[in-house]
């Protein structure tokens, strides 16, 4: 079996106004490189770039300070990080597809991630691996010894769908093209932690 290799967008420690950047540079790496024709692309290149115009739109208007115009910046850097985490996916279907899936990866701006442990993120991180199915990994801090996972479809209501001791755990069976919103708690020897921030994908 061929080892399947992921890639990273990058996106996650990124202010809204570096988003609009690496956003930008992603597209314009995707859609010239010959890899990712327009036809086969899940989302079309004039809606990433509306996605991105966007963004940035939100990010001008938002620095006057005032708290809806901040609420909006931030709704569109979540439409963002969602667009581009499906995109993600669709560019690791096609680079393990191919010879070269490590040069596919890069001609878009993402990166390469490297092998190791569970605990290599720093962060509650969601990947849309196909299927309808979401990998959700979290970091392990000193003395939490499981972790319980709640997801939601719409970010208000919240459904346990497992507790685990592993960083790594999949949530299956969802509808393909909805997002779902993760969020976690730590279990230590004290009982359950606070809520982690939460994340949302959209699934594929």
């Amino acid at each position: 079996m061929n080892t399947i290799v992921k890639a990273v967008l990058g996106l996650s420690t990124l202010s809204a106004a570096d988003k609009v950047i690496k956003g930008q540079s992603i597209k314009d790496g995707m859609q010239n490189s010959g890899n990712f024709p327009a036809s086969g692309m899940p989302i079309t290149y004039p809606s990433i770039q509306s996605i991105i115009t966007n963004l940035h739109t939100a990010v001008v208007t938002a620095s006057a300070g005032n708290v809806s115009d901040t609420n909006n910046m931030h709704e569109q850097e979540r439409i963002l990080v969602s667009a581009f985490n499906l995109l993600k996916a669709h560019v690791e279907f096609v680079a393990n597809n191919s010879t070269d899936p490590a040069t596919i990866i890069t001609s878009t701006g993402m990166q390469v991630a490297t092998t190791g442990g569970n605990n290599s993120v720093s962060e509650l991180t969601l990947d849309a691996i196909g299927n309808g199915s979401l990998q959700v990994r979290v970091p392990r801090q000193t003395n939490e010894k499981a972790f319980a996972f709640e997801y939601s479809t719409n970010g208000t209501t919240w459904q346990e769908f497992t507790s685990s001791s592993l960083t790594k755990v999949i949530l299956p069976n969802q509808v393909l093209g909805s997002t779902v919103y993760v969020r976690y708690s730590p279990i230590s020897k004290n009982g359950k932690g606070a809520y982690s921030q939460i994340k949302n994908a959209i699934i594929v």
